[in-house]
């Protein structure tokens, strides 16, 4: 959905809208939902890319960020840490 509208999303309307971190940067939500934290890294970035990522997209909340994972990982690992 991002790509189809260049990038911009409309916040004039209530919804869920799914986004993966890269396009997220710039926006704001009030709430943010990162699920899978401990799959990331696992096509080669770096932990330090990961934890970038991840800090990305926590800081697109206002309000509340809710961060899943299902699996240790160096990114969960150093999270918890």
């Amino acid at each position: 959905m991002a790509k189809d509208n260049r990038n911009r999303v409309s916040i004039k309307r209530v919804a869920v809208r799914f986004l993966s971190m890269h396009s997220a940067k710039g926006l704001e939500f009030p709430c943010v939902a990162i699920a899978g934290l401990g799959l990331l890294g696992r096509h080669g970035e770096t932990v330090e890319e990961c934890v970038r990522l991840t800090y990305v997209g926590v800081t697109r909340a206002t309000h509340e960020a809710l961060l899943t994972y299902s699996s240790e990982s160096a990114l969960v690992q150093r999270l918890i840490a």
